[in-house]
């Protein structure tokens, strides 16, 4: 079930939360030393409601310095979900019938109820590598390379990174690259996108690659303001469906006639620009960071992100989290199909495509051993609501056809070295 794109709608909570599992913020309890080894460790937890989606996800991740900033790291992931996994058909006013995507099993909806596929689960394990190097006096480079494994998916990529100072290395410009190379082998084969449901036509394999850019700079801005500025463009290409995904065929009367494989166009280009704050205010530290992402779909989103890092003394802090998300649809994203409407060719309810505005709000509680180790500990809740959905007519009036979404993120980390 491809987890680079998390089942559910709640893609970016899961995101968020792993990008947070191992982020490192100023005043953590130490650094690698060149005869050292710096460990990162994590396990998230995260459970959406209504029996839907959860996943356990530990990280580890190892630095060390060797000196002249010629640093090495590396980090293992592994994913596993489970739960229910909304397929992308409407409730509907009598029980459907729906079959895994193996086609060995089937499973039927309660009248009222969001299809969800109570037979979903996945794993992955995910590797990465990273080396970091001076070239010269002001200049530094970055290279990597990753590979991610599931039963259906396999993904590989190398990155690299130039940075040079500028200004007694109060201003930093960086060009980054990436490239990445995906397989994609759906259990029970990969359907024909737009093609009726219960007459599948399936193809073996398909694969896509995704290239992108970064241009950015990092300013010190005073000695307790530092601020970056980055600018990415990247470009998909190739198989871009989720093979699990489908529409409901509405009639005039508002009753299922039927459903529909999604079908998304082969090419996605997306285009972000993102500012970051650190601030320091007396021994607290303050991170504020502003994203604007849009893409050739019609997808525009906007993302705000606030932390307060609060030293509590004895090596205590405690860390308050809020984090806004909105976006708008994809020029062919709909709740549903009209069995009389002009056909097209591109078509989704992934609510993953859709307009929605989403929150996620905690916080963090952290405390430095008597080693400088550091142990912390953090709990936020997420909540995704749909917005601007079609009008309800007929069969349809009464029934919740997007339910929002809400979620809780456990996560449990331990720095320490050796």
């Amino acid at each position: 079930m491809q987890l680079k794109k998390p089942a559910g709608a709640a893609t970016s909570a899961l995101m968020a939360a792993s990008c947070a599992l191992l982020a490192s913020s100023p005043g953590r309890a130490q650094e690698a030393s060149g005869d050292e080894w710096l460990v990162d460790s994590a396990v998230l937890y995260y459970k959406e409601d209504q029996s839907r989606v959860q996943a356990i996800e530990p990280v580890v991740s190892l630095t060390r310095d060797f000196g002249e900033d010629r640093v090495l790291g590396a980090k293992i992931t592994f994913d596993s979900l489970s739960g229910g996994s909304p397929n992308g058909a409407l409730p509907g006013r009598s029980p459907q019938t729906f079959a895994t995507p193996s086609g060995m099993k089937l499973y039927t909806v309660a009248p009222g109820k969001l299809p969800l596929d109570p037979n979903f689960h996945d794993q992955r394990i995910a590797l990465n590598g990273q080396w970091q190097q001076r070239l010269g006096t002001d200049m530094r480079i970055s290279v990597g390379g990753d590979i991610s494994h599931e039963e259906d998916f396999m993904s590989a990529g190398i990155n690299g990174t130039l940075a040079r100072d500028f200004n007694n290395k109060n201003t930093t410009l960086s060009f980054g690259a990436n490239y990445e190379a995906d397989s994609i082998r759906p259990i029970g084969g990969v359907p024909v996108g737009g093609t009726d449901y219960t007459q599948p036509d399936k193809g073996g394999s398909e694969s896509k690659t995704v290239g992108g850019l970064l241009l950015g700079m990092t300013q010190v801005m005073s000695r307790r303001w530092l601020a970056q500025l980055n600018y990415s463009y990247d470009r998909s290409q190739g198989y871009q469906n989720d093979p699990y995904k489908i529409l409901s065929v509405i009639d005039a009367s508002g009753n299922t006639a039927g459903y529909r494989f999604e079908n998304r166009p082969d090419s996605r280009a997306r285009q972000s620009l993102f500012l970051e704050n650190k601030v320091a205010v007396g021994a607290d530290v303050l991170e504020l960071s502003l994203r604007y992402m849009k893409d050739d779909w019609g997808i525009h989103s906007r993302t705000a992100d606030l932390r307060y890092r609060w030293q509590l003394g004895s090596g205590m802090y405690l860390e308050p989290h809020a984090r806004y998300y909105n976006q708008s649809a994809a020029n062919f994203y709909d709740v549903f199909l009209r069995q009389d409407a002009t056909p097209v060719d591109f078509m989704s309810a992934d609510p993953r495509l859709g307009s929605f505005d989403a929150m996620t709000y905690g916080v963090k509680f952290g405390a430095i051993m008597a080693d400088h180790s550091e142990l912390s500990v953090r709990l936020e809740q997420y909540k995704q609501t749909p917005q601007n959905l079609p009008a309800a007519f007929g069969q349809l009036q009464g029934l919740d056809l997007a339910p929002g979404l809400k979620a809780v993120m456990l996560q449990v980390a331990w720095r320490f070295s050796f």
